[in-house]
C-alpha cells in the first residue's frame, strides 16, 4: 500500500500540470455501483472494498469517505495511511478540498469516472479559491496497477421476449416520443443496467450484475450499440440487425459523441427505415407514433443527457446550451415492471424462498449435530463440547456456499444477485459484510446469525434478509428484533396517497426502533431490477434528499429492510421485496388515489427472537397470514421432511 501511494505520487508530480491532489472514485466508466474487478481502483488503491466510498490522496494526505453502512468496515480495512472520513460526519470531500488545498490548487480525476453532476459541483466548490479539477491525462491508478486484470469478452445474450415482456421496438418508440416531448434529437446511455433494459440483452462483464460493457446512442431514427464486437456472435449481430440496432466498437462512442453534437452522426442503415427505427425530419417534425407530422414545426436540437450516469469526459465534449440535463427517462420506465416482469419477480421469488427454507432446513440440522445448538425452534444454550482436530465445522462462507447450491437447484437460475452478508456475533453489525475463506468467523450457537442474500433469476432479481438464532436470545436481542420486525411490519402494510415518495415513508419503519432510542444508518428500501441489478433506482425509500426526487408508483418493485447493529456485538435486519400496488381504502380523499404493498418474498421469521408481549393484535395477525401464506406457496417445491420444518416454523402465534 506504501508503495502505490508513493508511486501515486511521483506519477501526480510529474504529470501536466503537477497535480495538489488526486480523486479516486468508486465508479467505472458507467458511474456504476457495482463494478469489474479490473475497475475497482479505489479498493485497490485503499484496501477498501466497500461498493460506496472515493478516495483522495495528497502528497502528505491519504483519506477516504464513505458512507454509514460500511463505517466499521472501512475502520477494520484501512491502513494507518489512511485517514477516515465519515459521510454526514465530516465534511464532504469537495468542503474538504476547497479548505485544506492551496489556492490554484489542481485536482486531478480521470473523468471518464465522474458524473456530470458530481463534477459540476467540484468545479463550483474550487472556484472560490481559484483552485480547478484537472482531466488528468490517463488514469494513473492504471499505471501503477501491474497486476491488473485484463478485459474479458464475455458473450452478450439476448434477453428472451417472454421474460422481457416488452420489445426492443415498442421500447424504442416510447424513447423517443419522450426524446421529441422534451425537445431533444439524441440522448446518450451511459448506465448499464439502462442499455441492457433497452436493447433487450444481458451479460456477464459485472460480477452478480447481468449487464454488458456498452454504451447507446439513440436519435429520432437511428440507434447505436457500443460494445467490443468480439462479445457479439453472429445471432445476437443479427438480433441487431433485425431489431435496426447499429453495433458500433466500445471506444467509438467518444468520437461519435463529438459528431452527434455537431449533428454528423448518421448512418446508411439509419436512413433505410428498420423495425423500430421510423425515419423522421428532426429538422421540421413532430414525432407521432411511426409517421412525422408537419403541422407544428419546432426544433429538437438537445442531446439528452443523465447528469447523475454520464461520465463529464462524454458531457465535456458537448456544447452546454445544447444538452438537456435530465434524468434519464429510460430510470423509470426500467422501474415500472411490466405485466410480465412482474410475474416473473413473483414466480422467482417462490423459488429463492424454497431454497432459503431448504437452507434454513439444513442450518438447523447441522447446528445441532454439530454444535449441540438447541436448534431453530427450541431456546436453551448449547451443550458444546471440545470439537478434535478434523471434525466438521461450519464457517460463514461454507454455509453461504450451501445456500448458494440450494438456490442453484432452482429453475431459471443464473447466479447471485450479490455477495452473500453470512455473518455471526459482531460481523452482523458490519451493515455489508462480505466473509472471507480465510479469515471469516465460525458459526456459534450462541450468537445471532444474519443473511442478507439473493439470486439473479432469468425471471428476476431477488434480495432477501433473515436473522436467526440456534441458541437462547438474550432479552436485548429480543426486543431490538422486535422492534425491526415492528417496522418491517408497519411499512409494508403502509397505505398512502399517490405522489408520496420514499422519505415521506422511511419513518415508519423506523418509529419503533427510535421509541427505545435506536436506529440503524441505511436506507430502508432500493428498487430492485428483472434479472438486472438489485440496486436499482430511481426510487429508493430512505432518510436521504435523494428519496424524495421520485414518488412511488404502481408496479415498483422496493425492499422492506430496516435493521439495528451494536458494534462488537451483533446485527439484525429483516428484508423482503414488495411490490407498489392499488391501495383498497373505503375513501379517496382529494381523489389522489392510495397505493398500498403487496410482498413477493416469502420465509419464516423466527418465532423464538420475537418478544410476542410487544406486539399489537393487528401484527400478531397479519403474521399469522404471512406465514399461512409462506406454507401454501412454498410447500410444492419442499420434500416431506422440509414441509415439516415449515409447518412448525410458520405455526400461528397466539394472540
Amino acid at each position: 500500500m506504501a508503495d502505490t501511494l508513493a508511486a501515486l505520487r511521483s506519477l501526480m508530480s510529474s504529470h501536466s500540470p503537477p497535480l495538489h491532489a488526486l480523486i479516486i472514485p468508486s465508479e467505472d466508466y458507467h458511474q456504476s455501483e457495482y463494478v469489474s474487478a479490473r475497475d475497482k481502483r479505489r479498493a485497490f488503491v485503499s484496501g477498501f472494498t466497500g461498493s460506496a466510498g472515493l478516495a483522495l490522496i495528497t502528497m502528505d494526505e491519504a483519506l477516504l469517505w464513505t458512507d454509514g453502512r460500511y463505517f466499521l468496515q472501512a475502520t477494520q480495512q484501512l491502513s494507518d495511511q489512511w485517514k477516515l472520513m465519515r459521510m454526514g460526519e465530516d465534511p464532504p470531500v469537495d468542503i474538504w478540498m476547497a479548505n485544506n488545498l492551496p489556492k490554484d490548487a489542481a485536482i486531478g480525476v480521470d473523468t471518464w469516472c465522474v458524473s456530470v453532476d458530481t463534477a459540476q459541483k467540484w468545479e463550483c466548490a474550487f472556484a472560490k479559491k481559484q483552485q480547478k479539477l484537472v482531466q488528468t491525462t490517463r488514469n494513473l491508478v492504471d499505471e501503477v496497477w501491474k497486476n491488473r486484470l485484463p478485459a474479458q469478452a464475455n458473450p452478450v445474450i439476448v434477453h428472451p421476449l417472454q421474460f422481457a415482456g416488452q420489445s426492443v421496438a415498442d421500447k424504442l418508440k416510447e424513447l423517443r416520443r419522450k426524446l421529441v416531448l422534451g425537445k431533444a434529437r439524441a440522448i446518450i446511455i451511459t448506465a448499464l443496467d439502462e442499455v441492457a433494459w433497452l436493447y433487450n440483452v444481458r451479460g456477464s462483464d459485472v460480477s452478480y450484475c447481468p449487464v454488458v460493457h456498452a454504451f447507446a446512442i439513440v436519435t429520432i431514427d437511428s440507434a447505436f450499440f457500443y460494445v467490443d464486437k468480439q462479445k457479439l456472435s453472429p445471432e445476437a449481430n443479427s438480433y441487431m440487425e433485425e431489431n435496426g440496432i447499429i453495433v458500433r466498437d466500445y471506444g467509438d462512442v467518444s468520437s461519435d459523441v463529438v459528431l452527434l453534437a455537431s449533428n454528423q452522426l448518421t448512418s446508411c442503415s439509419s436512413t433505410k427505415g428498420s423495425k423500430g427505427n421510423p425515419k423522421i425530419d428532426v429538422r421540421n417534425a413532430t414525432y407521432i407514433g411511426n409517421t412525422a407530422s408537419h403541422a407544428v414545426e419546432f426544433v429538437n436540437d438537445l442531446i439528452w443527457v443523465d447528469p447523475g450516469a454520464c461520465c463529464f469526459a462524454l458531457y465535456s465534449k458537448l456544447s452546454a446550451d445544447k444538452v438537456l440535463l435530465q434524468q434519464s427517462p429510460l430510470a423509470l420506465a426500467k422501474a415500472l415492471k411490466n405485466p410480465v416482469e412482474i410475474e416473473g419477480l413473483k414466480k422467482a421469488h417462490f423459488r429463492d424462498g424454497a431454497a432459503v427454507v431448504q437452507y434454513h432446513v439444513w442450518l438447523d440440522k447441522q447446528m445441532q449435530e454439530i454444535y449441540g445448538a438447541s436448534g431453530y425452534f427450541m431456546e436453551a444454550e448449547s451443550t458444546k463440547q471440545k470439537k478434535q482436530l478434523g471434525t466438521k465445522r461450519l464457517t460463514e462462507v461454507s454455509v453461504s456456499d450451501k445456500l448458494e447450491e440450494f438456490r442453484a437447484s432452482k429453475e431459471h437460475f443464473r447466479g447471485l444477485s450479490f455477495p452473500t452478508t453470512s455473518s455471526v456475533g459482531s460481523n452482523a453489525a458490519i451493515i455489508h459484510y462480505k466473509p472471507e475463506a480465510e479469515t471469516c468467523a465460525e458459526l456459534d450457537p450462541d450468537c445471532i446469525y444474519l443473511f442478507d442474500s439473493g439470486a439473479q433469476y432469468l425471471d428476476g432479481t431477488t434480495d432477501i434478509t433473515r436473522t436467526i438464532h440456534f441458541g437462547k436470545p438474550s432479552p436485548h436481542e429480543k426486543s431490538s428484533y422486535t422492534a425491526v420486525l415492528k417496522g418491517h411490519i408497519s411499512l409494508g402494510n403502509a397505505r398512502f396517497p399517490n405522489g408520496t415518495n420514499g422519505q415521506a415513508l422511511d419513518i415508519l419503519a423506523r418509529i419503533p426502533l427510535w421509541k427505545d432510542g435506536l436506529d440503524y444508518r441505511h436506507g430502508t428500501g432500493h428498487g430492485i431490477g428483472s434479472y438486472l441489478n438489485v440496486h436499482e433506482g430511481p426510487h429508493n425509500i430512505s432518510f436521504r434528499p435523494s428519496a424524495r426526487d421520485v414518488p412511488l408508483q404502481v408496479s415498483m418493485a422496493v425492499t422492506d429492510e430496516p435493521g439495528y447493529y451494536e458494534d462488537g456485538n451483533f446485527g439484525i435486519r429483516i428484508e423482503n421485496v414488495l411490490i407498489v400496488k392499488e391501495g383498497n381504502t373505503k375513501f379517496n380523499f382529494g381523489n389522489k388515489g392510495y397505493l398500498s404493498f403487496e410482498h413477493i418474498t416469502w420465509a419464516p421469521y423466527q418465532r423464538k427472537l420475537i418478544d410476542v408481549s410487544l406486539l399489537v393484535p393487528e401484527e400478531i395477525e397479519w403474521l399469522n397470514e404471512y406465514h399461512a401464506k409462506c406454507r401454501e406457496i412454498l410447500t410444492p417445491y419442499l420434500n416431506t421432511s422440509e414441509m415439516e420444518w415449515l409447518k412448525k416454523a410458520t405455526e400461528p402465534i397466539a394472540a
